[in-house]
Protein backbone atom coordinates (compact mmCIF):
# COMPACT_ATOMS: atom_id res chain seq x y z
CA UNK A 1 0.00 0.00 0.00
CA UNK A 2 2.81 2.67 1.37
CA UNK A 3 4.39 1.47 -2.03
CA UNK A 4 2.12 2.04 -4.24
CA UNK A 5 1.29 5.84 -2.84
CA UNK A 6 4.89 6.43 -3.26
CA UNK A 7 4.45 5.20 -7.28
CA UNK A 8 1.39 7.22 -7.54
CA UNK A 9 2.44 10.82 -7.94
CA UNK A 10 -1.32 12.24 -7.75
CA UNK A 11 -2.06 10.34 -4.32
CA UNK A 12 1.81 11.25 -2.85
CA UNK A 13 1.31 14.91 -3.37
CA UNK A 14 -2.21 15.00 -1.99
CA UNK A 15 -1.35 13.16 1.14
CA UNK A 16 1.69 15.59 1.92
CA UNK A 17 -0.17 18.16 1.51
CA UNK A 18 -3.85 16.44 3.66
CA UNK A 19 -1.20 16.03 6.26
CA UNK A 20 0.45 19.79 6.20
CA UNK A 21 -3.39 20.93 5.98
CA UNK A 22 -5.02 18.48 8.21
CA UNK A 23 -2.39 20.35 11.13
CA UNK A 24 -3.32 23.07 9.87
CA UNK A 25 -6.51 23.03 9.85
CA UNK A 26 -6.50 21.94 13.46
CA UNK A 27 -4.75 24.73 14.30
CA UNK A 28 -7.60 26.36 12.78
CA UNK A 29 -10.57 24.55 14.63
CA UNK A 30 -8.33 24.87 17.73
CA UNK A 31 -8.86 28.74 17.11
CA UNK A 32 -12.41 28.73 16.53
CA UNK A 33 -13.00 26.38 19.39
CA UNK A 34 -11.38 29.00 21.88
CA UNK A 35 -12.06 32.10 20.16
CA UNK A 36 -15.94 30.85 20.03
CA UNK A 37 -15.63 29.92 23.68
CA UNK A 38 -14.35 33.26 24.50
CA UNK A 39 -16.88 35.63 23.15
CA UNK A 40 -20.43 36.01 22.84
CA UNK A 41 -22.77 34.93 19.92
CA UNK A 42 -23.08 38.23 18.46
CA UNK A 43 -19.36 39.02 18.69
CA UNK A 44 -18.84 35.74 16.95
CA UNK A 45 -21.25 36.28 14.41
CA UNK A 46 -19.13 39.72 13.81
CA UNK A 47 -16.37 37.53 13.50
CA UNK A 48 -17.71 35.20 10.83
CA UNK A 49 -18.93 38.13 8.79
CA UNK A 50 -15.36 39.52 8.72
CA UNK A 51 -13.71 36.29 7.85
CA UNK A 52 -15.95 35.70 4.87
CA UNK A 53 -15.10 39.58 3.96
CA UNK A 54 -11.42 38.71 3.93
CA UNK A 55 -12.25 35.90 1.66
CA UNK A 56 -14.10 37.63 -0.77
CA UNK A 57 -12.02 40.79 -1.13
CA UNK A 58 -8.77 38.12 -1.36
CA UNK A 59 -10.30 37.29 -4.98
CA UNK A 60 -8.19 39.27 -6.27
CA UNK A 61 -5.15 37.14 -5.05
CA UNK A 62 -6.80 34.38 -5.03
CA UNK A 63 -6.81 34.53 -9.11
CA UNK A 64 -3.16 35.68 -8.97
CA UNK A 65 -2.10 32.56 -7.26
CA UNK A 66 -3.68 30.28 -9.69
CA UNK A 67 -2.23 32.12 -12.69
CA UNK A 68 1.23 32.14 -10.73
CA UNK A 69 0.78 28.12 -10.08
CA UNK A 70 -0.36 27.80 -13.61
CA UNK A 71 2.69 29.29 -15.76
CA UNK A 72 4.97 28.34 -12.82
CA UNK A 73 3.90 24.60 -13.53
CA UNK A 74 5.01 24.97 -17.48
CA UNK A 75 8.86 26.01 -15.97
CA UNK A 76 8.63 23.10 -13.69
CA UNK A 77 7.89 21.05 -17.08
CA UNK A 78 11.26 22.36 -18.14
CA UNK A 79 13.17 22.30 -15.14
CA UNK A 80 13.18 26.04 -15.29
CA UNK A 81 13.26 27.81 -11.88
CA UNK A 82 14.85 31.18 -13.38
CA UNK A 83 11.21 31.60 -15.71
CA UNK A 84 9.30 31.21 -12.34
CA UNK A 85 11.89 34.08 -10.75
CA UNK A 86 10.57 36.16 -13.96
CA UNK A 87 7.38 34.98 -13.37
CA UNK A 88 7.13 36.46 -9.23
CA UNK A 89 9.44 39.29 -10.33
CA UNK A 90 6.61 40.42 -12.70
CA UNK A 91 3.59 39.71 -10.36
CA UNK A 92 5.22 41.50 -7.47
CA UNK A 93 6.01 44.85 -9.84
CA UNK A 94 2.02 44.85 -11.32
CA UNK A 95 0.93 44.33 -7.35
CA UNK A 96 2.69 47.64 -6.40
CA UNK A 97 1.48 49.46 -8.98
CA UNK A 98 -1.73 48.35 -9.02
CA UNK A 99 -2.69 47.45 -5.17
CA UNK A 100 -2.25 50.90 -3.54
CA UNK A 101 -4.24 52.76 -5.62
CA UNK A 102 -7.29 50.01 -4.38
CA UNK A 103 -6.04 50.32 -0.77
CA UNK A 104 -6.67 53.80 -0.90
CA UNK A 105 -10.35 52.99 -1.80
CA UNK A 106 -11.25 50.39 0.24
CA UNK A 107 -10.15 52.76 3.15
CA UNK A 108 -12.83 55.21 1.93
CA UNK A 109 -15.52 52.43 1.72
CA UNK A 110 -15.33 51.27 5.48
CA UNK A 111 -18.11 53.30 6.93
CA UNK A 112 -20.36 51.89 4.29
CA UNK A 113 -18.96 48.40 4.74
CA UNK A 114 -19.03 48.83 8.66
CA UNK A 115 -22.96 50.29 8.68
CA UNK A 116 -23.79 47.03 5.96
CA UNK A 117 -22.77 44.48 7.96
CA UNK A 118 -23.44 45.93 11.78
CA UNK A 119 -20.00 46.18 13.34
CA UNK A 120 -19.41 48.17 16.40
CA UNK A 121 -16.07 49.59 15.24
CA UNK A 122 -14.14 50.37 11.79
CA UNK A 123 -10.77 49.28 13.12
CA UNK A 124 -11.21 45.70 12.32
CA UNK A 125 -12.38 46.68 8.60
CA UNK A 126 -8.77 48.55 8.58
CA UNK A 127 -7.01 45.55 9.55
CA UNK A 128 -8.87 43.70 6.96
CA UNK A 129 -8.12 45.80 3.95
CA UNK A 130 -4.62 45.89 5.33
CA UNK A 131 -4.32 42.25 4.96
CA UNK A 132 -6.01 42.45 1.35
CA UNK A 133 -3.16 44.10 0.56
CA UNK A 134 -0.82 42.07 2.01
CA UNK A 135 -2.34 38.85 0.46
CA UNK A 136 -1.50 40.23 -3.02
CA UNK A 137 2.22 39.25 -2.64
CA UNK A 138 1.47 36.40 -0.67
CA UNK A 139 -0.36 34.95 -3.58
CA UNK A 140 2.28 35.31 -6.07
CA UNK A 141 4.88 32.96 -3.23
CA UNK A 142 2.48 30.44 -2.42
CA UNK A 143 1.44 30.18 -6.23
CA UNK A 144 5.08 29.05 -7.65
CA UNK A 145 5.47 26.77 -4.90
CA UNK A 146 2.40 25.03 -5.34
CA UNK A 147 3.26 25.35 -9.61
CA UNK A 148 6.52 23.24 -8.55
CA UNK A 149 4.60 20.72 -6.26
CA UNK A 150 6.57 22.05 -3.30
CA UNK A 151 3.59 21.02 -1.37
CA UNK A 152 5.53 20.04 2.04
CA UNK A 153 6.76 23.56 2.16
CA UNK A 154 3.76 25.38 1.29
CA UNK A 155 2.37 23.40 4.48
CA UNK A 156 4.72 24.27 6.97
CA UNK A 157 4.16 28.09 5.90
CA UNK A 158 0.20 27.11 6.40
CA UNK A 159 0.87 25.66 9.54
CA UNK A 160 3.26 28.37 10.90
CA UNK A 161 0.90 30.86 10.02
CA UNK A 162 -1.65 29.21 11.75
CA UNK A 163 0.31 29.09 15.12
CA UNK A 164 1.32 32.87 15.10
CA UNK A 165 -2.77 33.67 14.06
CA UNK A 166 -3.44 31.05 17.05
CA UNK A 167 -1.40 32.96 19.78
CA UNK A 168 -1.89 36.21 18.93
CA UNK A 169 -5.32 36.23 18.35
CA UNK A 170 -5.93 35.37 22.07
CA UNK A 171 -3.41 37.58 23.62
CA UNK A 172 -5.45 40.23 21.83
CA UNK A 173 -9.03 38.91 22.96
CA UNK A 174 -7.75 39.03 26.17
CA UNK A 175 -7.33 42.59 26.13
CA UNK A 176 -9.75 43.62 25.54
CA UNK A 177 -10.08 44.07 21.22
CA UNK A 178 -12.91 41.64 20.75
CA UNK A 179 -13.51 41.31 16.37
CA UNK A 180 -10.62 43.57 16.18
CA UNK A 181 -8.31 41.35 17.61
CA UNK A 182 -9.17 37.80 16.23
CA UNK A 183 -9.00 39.58 12.83
CA UNK A 184 -5.67 41.27 13.79
CA UNK A 185 -4.68 37.42 14.50
CA UNK A 186 -5.20 36.82 11.37
CA UNK A 187 -3.25 39.53 9.52
CA UNK A 188 -0.64 38.40 11.68
CA UNK A 189 -0.29 34.77 10.79
CA UNK A 190 -0.86 35.84 7.67
CA UNK A 191 2.54 37.48 7.30
CA UNK A 192 4.28 34.82 9.10
CA UNK A 193 2.89 32.65 6.73
CA UNK A 194 4.31 34.72 3.01
CA UNK A 195 7.61 35.33 4.85
CA UNK A 196 8.14 31.95 4.97
CA UNK A 197 6.98 31.25 1.36
CA UNK A 198 9.77 34.03 0.73
CA UNK A 199 12.26 31.22 2.30
CA UNK A 200 11.24 27.96 0.28
CA UNK A 201 11.62 30.34 -2.64
CA UNK A 202 15.32 30.48 -3.11
CA UNK A 203 15.41 27.98 -5.32
CA UNK A 204 14.41 30.35 -8.10
CA UNK A 205 16.58 32.92 -6.90
CA UNK A 206 19.73 30.41 -6.96
CA UNK A 207 18.51 29.57 -10.20
CA UNK A 208 18.06 32.86 -11.44
CA UNK A 209 22.16 33.63 -10.34
CA UNK A 210 23.51 30.90 -12.24
CA UNK A 211 21.63 31.48 -15.32
CA UNK A 212 23.90 34.30 -16.21
CA UNK A 213 22.92 34.57 -20.22
CA UNK A 214 19.62 33.68 -19.47
CA UNK A 215 16.42 35.01 -21.75
CA UNK A 216 13.22 34.46 -20.44
CA UNK A 217 10.58 32.63 -23.01
CA UNK A 218 7.50 33.37 -20.43
CA UNK A 219 5.07 34.26 -22.77
CA UNK A 220 4.05 37.29 -20.23
CA UNK A 221 0.64 38.39 -22.62
CA UNK A 222 -0.72 34.64 -22.32
CA UNK A 223 -0.56 35.28 -18.05
CA UNK A 224 -2.16 38.48 -18.86
CA UNK A 225 -5.01 36.99 -20.71
CA UNK A 226 -5.48 34.06 -18.35
CA UNK A 227 -5.72 36.40 -15.26
CA UNK A 228 -9.48 38.10 -16.22
CA UNK A 229 -11.20 34.39 -16.36
CA UNK A 230 -9.08 33.33 -13.21
CA UNK A 231 -10.72 36.16 -11.53
CA UNK A 232 -14.39 36.22 -12.41
CA UNK A 233 -14.30 31.96 -11.60
CA UNK A 234 -12.61 32.55 -8.12
CA UNK A 235 -14.88 35.86 -7.50
CA UNK A 236 -17.78 33.11 -8.71
CA UNK A 237 -16.27 29.97 -6.22
CA UNK A 238 -15.74 32.86 -3.03
CA UNK A 239 -19.39 34.20 -3.49
CA UNK A 240 -20.79 30.66 -3.43
CA UNK A 241 -18.65 29.89 -0.31
CA UNK A 242 -18.69 32.74 1.80
CA UNK A 243 -21.36 35.33 0.76
CA UNK A 244 -24.12 33.40 2.13
CA UNK A 245 -22.57 34.13 6.15
CA UNK A 246 -22.28 37.83 4.99
CA UNK A 247 -25.71 37.97 3.62
CA UNK A 248 -26.57 35.76 7.04
CA UNK A 249 -25.06 38.68 9.19
CA UNK A 250 -27.35 41.40 7.47
CA UNK A 251 -30.65 39.54 7.03
CA UNK A 252 -30.58 37.50 9.94
CA UNK A 253 -30.78 38.84 14.34
CA UNK A 254 -27.62 38.76 15.94
CA UNK A 255 -28.20 35.25 18.14
CA UNK A 256 -29.32 33.66 14.65
CA UNK A 257 -26.11 35.14 12.67
CA UNK A 258 -24.15 33.66 15.46
CA UNK A 259 -25.74 30.02 14.76
CA UNK A 260 -25.19 30.41 11.07
CA UNK A 261 -22.04 30.85 11.56
CA UNK A 262 -21.29 28.26 13.83
CA UNK A 263 -22.74 25.45 11.11
CA UNK A 264 -21.09 27.08 8.67
CA UNK A 265 -17.68 26.99 10.48
CA UNK A 266 -18.11 23.22 11.81
CA UNK A 267 -19.64 22.01 7.76
CA UNK A 268 -16.24 23.86 6.02
CA UNK A 269 -14.31 21.29 7.50
CA UNK A 270 -15.23 19.07 4.50
CA UNK A 271 -14.06 21.34 2.51
CA UNK A 272 -10.86 21.94 4.36
CA UNK A 273 -10.33 18.05 3.30
CA UNK A 274 -11.40 18.00 -0.17
CA UNK A 275 -9.79 20.96 -1.01
CA UNK A 276 -6.76 19.62 -0.81
CA UNK A 277 -7.67 17.39 -3.78
CA UNK A 278 -8.66 20.65 -6.35
CA UNK A 279 -5.50 22.16 -5.74
CA UNK A 280 -3.22 18.76 -6.52
CA UNK A 281 -5.03 18.38 -9.51
CA UNK A 282 -4.69 22.01 -10.69
CA UNK A 283 -0.86 21.73 -10.38
CA UNK A 284 -0.40 18.49 -11.92
CA UNK A 285 -2.61 18.36 -14.23
CA UNK A 286 -1.46 22.42 -15.39
CA UNK A 287 1.78 20.36 -15.81
CA UNK A 288 0.57 17.89 -17.76
CA UNK A 289 -1.01 20.47 -19.85
CA UNK A 290 2.06 21.64 -20.61
CA UNK A 291 3.84 18.64 -21.80
CA UNK A 292 0.66 17.97 -23.64
CA UNK A 293 0.12 15.13 -21.85
CA UNK A 294 -3.33 13.75 -21.07
CA UNK A 295 -5.31 14.50 -17.79
CA UNK A 296 -8.11 12.49 -17.72
CA UNK A 297 -6.55 9.63 -15.28
CA UNK A 298 -5.68 12.16 -12.61
CA UNK A 299 -9.34 13.73 -13.00
CA UNK A 300 -10.69 10.15 -12.36
CA UNK A 301 -8.57 9.90 -9.84
CA UNK A 302 -9.54 13.05 -8.20
CA UNK A 303 -13.16 12.56 -8.73
CA UNK A 304 -13.22 9.11 -6.72
CA UNK A 305 -11.00 9.94 -3.66
CA UNK A 306 -13.87 13.42 -3.51
CA UNK A 307 -16.47 10.84 -3.48
CA UNK A 308 -15.46 8.69 -0.50
CA UNK A 309 -14.76 11.76 1.50
CA UNK A 310 -17.76 13.48 0.90
CA UNK A 311 -19.82 10.87 1.31
CA UNK A 312 -18.22 9.91 4.59
CA UNK A 313 -18.46 13.26 5.77
CA UNK A 314 -22.01 13.50 5.29
CA UNK A 315 -22.87 10.04 6.84
CA UNK A 316 -20.64 11.41 10.29
CA UNK A 317 -22.41 14.80 9.96
CA UNK A 318 -25.63 12.72 9.67
CA UNK A 319 -25.13 10.82 12.23
CA UNK A 320 -23.60 13.04 15.07
CA UNK A 321 -24.74 16.64 14.41
CA UNK A 322 -24.98 17.44 18.28
CA UNK A 323 -21.38 16.07 19.17
CA UNK A 324 -19.51 17.39 16.23
CA UNK A 325 -21.05 20.78 18.01
CA UNK A 326 -19.98 20.16 20.92
CA UNK A 327 -16.42 19.25 20.16
CA UNK A 328 -16.08 23.16 19.24
CA UNK A 329 -18.91 24.87 20.96
CA UNK A 330 -20.00 23.08 23.81
CA UNK A 331 -23.76 22.58 24.14
CA UNK A 332 -24.60 26.50 23.08
CA UNK A 333 -25.62 25.55 19.45
CA UNK A 334 -27.41 22.26 19.76
CA UNK A 335 -30.84 24.12 19.25
CA UNK A 336 -29.75 24.44 15.50
CA UNK A 337 -28.06 20.80 15.61
CA UNK A 338 -30.72 19.66 12.88
CA UNK A 339 -29.28 21.60 10.17
CA UNK A 340 -25.85 20.08 10.07
CA UNK A 341 -26.37 17.95 7.61
CA UNK A 342 -27.58 19.90 4.91
CA UNK A 343 -24.63 22.55 5.65
CA UNK A 344 -22.19 19.30 5.31
CA UNK A 345 -24.37 18.30 2.10
CA UNK A 346 -24.17 21.86 0.87
CA UNK A 347 -20.20 22.26 1.31
CA UNK A 348 -19.57 18.88 -0.08
CA UNK A 349 -21.48 19.09 -3.52
CA UNK A 350 -18.91 23.17 -3.33
CA UNK A 351 -16.32 20.73 -3.02
CA UNK A 352 -17.21 19.55 -6.25
CA UNK A 353 -17.92 22.48 -8.44
CA UNK A 354 -14.36 24.18 -7.14
CA UNK A 355 -12.87 20.35 -8.37
CA UNK A 356 -14.21 20.72 -11.58
CA UNK A 357 -13.67 24.47 -11.63
CA UNK A 358 -9.95 24.40 -11.31
CA UNK A 359 -9.43 21.04 -13.46
CA UNK A 360 -11.01 23.08 -16.56
CA UNK A 361 -8.79 26.34 -16.11
CA UNK A 362 -5.71 23.72 -15.51
CA UNK A 363 -6.36 22.73 -18.95
CA UNK A 364 -6.78 26.57 -20.52
CA UNK A 365 -10.67 26.27 -20.39
CA UNK A 366 -12.47 29.30 -19.07
CA UNK A 367 -16.39 29.42 -20.03
CA UNK A 368 -16.61 27.83 -16.70
CA UNK A 369 -15.99 31.32 -14.64
CA UNK A 370 -18.82 32.73 -16.90
CA UNK A 371 -21.18 30.02 -15.55
CA UNK A 372 -20.72 30.10 -12.01
CA UNK A 373 -20.39 33.86 -12.21
CA UNK A 374 -23.95 33.77 -13.28
CA UNK A 375 -25.20 31.00 -10.82
CA UNK A 376 -23.19 32.91 -8.01
CA UNK A 377 -25.04 36.52 -8.82
CA UNK A 378 -28.56 34.75 -8.76
CA UNK A 379 -27.80 33.01 -5.05
CA UNK A 380 -26.87 36.31 -4.18
CA UNK A 381 -29.86 38.02 -5.43
CA UNK A 382 -32.52 34.83 -4.13
CA UNK A 383 -30.82 35.13 -0.42
CA UNK A 384 -31.04 39.04 -0.67
CA UNK A 385 -34.23 38.91 -1.10
CA UNK A 386 -35.49 35.44 0.46
CA UNK A 387 -33.17 34.47 2.94
CA UNK A 388 -34.77 35.88 5.92
CA UNK A 389 -33.93 31.79 7.99
CA UNK A 390 -31.58 29.42 8.38
CA UNK A 391 -32.98 26.75 6.79
CA UNK A 392 -33.94 29.27 3.41
CA UNK A 393 -30.15 30.21 3.55
CA UNK A 394 -29.01 27.06 3.14
CA UNK A 395 -31.50 25.69 0.73
CA UNK A 396 -30.23 28.69 -1.91
CA UNK A 397 -26.48 27.61 -1.56
CA UNK A 398 -27.52 24.08 -2.13
CA UNK A 399 -29.48 24.40 -5.18
CA UNK A 400 -26.91 26.64 -6.27
CA UNK A 401 -24.19 24.14 -6.16
CA UNK A 402 -25.97 21.71 -8.36
CA UNK A 403 -26.52 24.00 -11.21
CA UNK A 404 -22.72 24.56 -10.74
CA UNK A 405 -22.26 21.14 -11.27
CA UNK A 406 -24.30 20.65 -14.17
CA UNK A 407 -22.39 23.60 -15.55
CA UNK A 408 -19.16 21.76 -14.98
CA UNK A 409 -19.47 18.48 -16.80
CA UNK A 410 -21.59 20.24 -19.28
CA UNK A 411 -17.98 21.52 -19.84
CA UNK A 412 -15.89 18.48 -19.47
CA UNK A 413 -18.37 16.70 -21.88
CA UNK A 414 -18.74 19.44 -24.58
CA UNK A 415 -14.78 20.17 -24.31
CA UNK A 416 -15.63 23.33 -26.51
CA UNK A 417 -13.55 26.14 -25.11
CA UNK A 418 -10.96 27.69 -27.33
CA UNK A 419 -7.50 28.13 -25.60
CA UNK A 420 -6.54 31.44 -24.80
Amino acid sequence: MIQRIKNNAFARNSLVLFAGTMVANVIGYIFHFVIGRMVSASVYGEVESLISLVAIISVPSSALAMVATKFSAGTKAENDPSGSYDIFSYFNKKILKYSLPLFVLVIFSSPFVRDYLKIGSIWPLAVVWIMMFLSFFSAAAGGILNGWQKFRDASVAGIFGGVIKLVTAIIFVRIGFAAGGVVGGFALGALASYLFSLYCLKFILRGKSKAKNYISNIDFGSVRNYIMPVFIGNLAIVILSNADMILAKHNLGPDQAGEYGALTVVSKIIFFITGIIATVLFSMSSEEHHKKNGSTKTLKQAFFIMSALGLVAVLIYALFPKLILSMLFGSKYHEVSGYLVWFAVSITLFSFVNLIFQYLLSIHKTRISYFLLVISIMAVLAIELFGHSISVIIGVMAISQVLGIFAGIYLLIKRGDKKI
